[in-house]
Formats: structure tokens, sequence, C-alpha cells
């Protein structure tokens, strides 16, 4: 099942927000804000995200937790860490009522209430549900936040992840042009001139004003498309080459020049922009800094907050 457009997340997660009856409220909590009034059901998480992202057992709500991973306390420099059962206890509740499941009616079965940031916790790891992540953010970013707001904030969060993929296969890649003697400076010139359709890096830096900085590459500062369009022509190109009944540099630089193509007119026709168009003033470096500085106030609000 693929992941559905930004739109279709935004809509449904909004219509299946819910707010406990003021009775279900804990009337011995010892502030009012310990308690989350906001939980989503897994049935419909599923039902929206699909069996990669939310699976099921047999066609039944899959109680198997393992796959929830707690935020690492060094990553995020937070200072406390809800235990496990701590974390079951107050962001996840067993409940039953009746719901569909992938078209399947259920009657009086077994589903789980999950807190806002219990859904975090699940979608953070999966780099196909950063709008989602974003989503449950938003209160920590600013609480007026629209769909536009956070389809915009979610393609600045993507480009982290995205770099760090292109940064795996210009590795590979670069193995490969070490193996055969290549010149990996002129192969890359080559690359971005293919990509940006005759642009070099100097020109797009200077374009947009970007400083010259020794070591700075232009993909620091490339947007997601471009990101992923790169870094899926690098993967066919290292697949295609490995497989080559010849292997040499001219070999792997028609290659290259073939890929980058593919996957800037495949980018052209399905994004309606170009490569060169997708250009960020601001690095991912800081775009990442961002990230964790706001996943550490979400953090920081929200893990003691229950949804009792």
């Amino acid at each position: 099942m693929p992941i559905p457009s930004k739109s279709v997340i935004y809509e449904t997660l909004n219509n299946t927000r819910h707010l406990p009856a003021p009775t279900q409220l804990s009337l011995f909590s010892k502030n009012d804000s310990d308690t989350d009034n906001e939980y989503w059901y897994y049935s419909d998480l599923h039902n929206l995200f699909g069996e990669g992202c939310f699976p099921t057992i047999c066609g039944m709500i899959n109680y198997t937790w393992t796959k929830i991973i707690m935020p690492s306390e060094q990553k995020l420099n937070t200072t406390y860490t809800p235990a496990t059962s701590d974390f079951f206890d107050g962001h996840i509740i067993e409940f039953s009522h009746s719901y569909n499941l992938d078209g399947h009616s259920f009657k009086n079965a077994n589903d789980l209430r999950i807190s806002r940031y219990g859904c975090w916790c699940l979608s953070r790891d999966n780099p196909y549900m950063i709008f989602a992540r974003t989503y449950f953010l938003s209160p920590i970013i600013r609480s007026d936040m629209n769909f536009s707001d956070m389809q915009n904030l979610s393609y600045q969060f993507a480009r982290p992840y995205l770099r760090h993929r292109l940064t795996q296969y210009e590795r590979r890649l670069a193995g490969i042009i070490n193996k055969h003697n290549g010149d990996f400076r002129q192969i890359n010139h080559s690359m971005a001139r293919t990509l940006f359709y005759g642009y070099s890096t100097a020109d797009i830096k200077s374009q947009y004003h970007i400083p010259e900085r020794t070591g700075d590459p232009i993909a620091n500062y490339m947007g997601a498309a471009s990101l992923n369009a790169k870094a899926a022509a690098l993967h066919d190109a290292i697949t295609i080459f490995n497989n080559a009944p010849r292997q040499n540099i001219n070999v792997l630089s028609e290659i290259l020049y073939h890929e980058l193509t593919r996957q800037r007119i495949k980018m052209i026709r399905d994004l309606d922009t170009r490569p060169e168009l997708d250009i960020f003033c601001t690095p991912v470096s800081q775009v990442e800094n961002q990230m964790k500085h706001t996943e550490r106030n979400f953090i920081y609000t929200y893990q003691n907050k229950r949804i009792r």
C-alpha cells in the first residue's frame, strides 16, 4: 500500500483525532497538564498508512510493541526517558469497540488508543512518515499551523534524511571510481552539470548567494526532491555498472549521465520543477539542528502526559 498524499494524511488525522469525554479524565491527576486529551486509534492509523507502517497479525491488531523505539537520551540530550512500563501505561490504552480494518468489520474487538506522543514515536524513525511526524510535532512548533505550514516544514525535515541517504551512495560511488583509477572531482563536476542542465555547482551557489566554503558541497543546500532524484540516480547507476559486462570509468560516466538525465526528466514530469530550482540558502545541518531542538521540546512537554 503506497503512502497516501499529505492532504489525505492531514484530513484523516484531523478527522480521527479523539478527545475523551470529561468523565473519562482522571479526578486525581496532580496537574491538569499531566493528562493528554488527544488520542488516535491504532485501527485508524493502520487503515491510513497500511500494513508496512502499522502491522497486524492475521488481520487483527498487532500487540507486538517492540517496534516502538523510545527516543534516545543521548541523541536528544533529554534529562529523562520514561521506562517501558511507564510508556505503555501512559501512552497506550487497550480498548474494545467496533471498527473496520482493511474493509473487514469487527465488533467489540481489541484496539489501542495512542497518545500524540505515542503516535510520534511510531512515526519518528519511518522516513515515509515525515509529514505525519511533523503533524504530531506541530503543537510545539506553532499552535495555529495549517496544512500549508506543515507541508513546507515536512519538506525541510525530509532533507537531512535524504542527504544522509545520498551520502551513502556517494561513498559507494567514490569507492568504485577509486577502484578504476578515476578522478572523483571531475566526475562529480560532470554529474552536477548533468543534473542541473549545464550549470556547475559554482553557478548554482552564485545564483542563490551561497557562500563558497571548502568542502561544503551543493548537496547540503539541495531540496528534498532534488536530493531524492540524485540518490535514485546514483543507486540505479551503481546497480547497472556492477552488472555491466565491461567496467571502466568511461562506462561508469555514460551510465551516470543516463541515470541523472532520467531522474531529472522524472522530477520535472512528476513535480513540475527542476533540480536547479530546488535549492535553499539554509544548509541541511541547520535544518537538522532545528528538528532536534523541536523534538527535544516536544519530548519535554509530552513524554509525561497520559491519556487517562
